[in-house]
């Protein structure tokens, strides 16, 4: 008898990477645009990219689980600290 808690996912294992790693090229893209800087592009894309992986993967493997608020709240809360870090930084080195 199957447990429904034990029941796969329909997403194949990786695919939050895979989206992950999207997001990261589009966001990298954007700097460059932006900033004609192949430095800064790779450096805000790599925390983007992990961040976003992680996160995704995790909830396509849990599909049944609740999501713990506190845990969003933290990876929210990371990517943020490291936006404002990365535009600080910029801004300073920049101007």
């Amino acid at each position: 008898m199957e447990n429904s808690s034990h029941s796969q996912s329909k997403i194949f294992k990786g695919a939050g990477w895979l989206l992950g790693i999207a997001i990261s090229i589009v966001g990298a893209m954007v700097v460059f645009i932006f900033s004609d800087s192949f430095a800064a592009a790779i450096s805000a894309a790599l925390p983007i990219g992990i961040f976003a992986g992680i996160g995704l993967d995790q909830k396509f493997q849990r599909e049944n689980e609740r999501v713990v608020p506190k845990k969003t709240k933290m990876m929210i809360g990371s990517l943020l600290f490291g936006f404002i870090t990365f535009v600080v930084f910029y801004i300073i080195l920049h101007f």
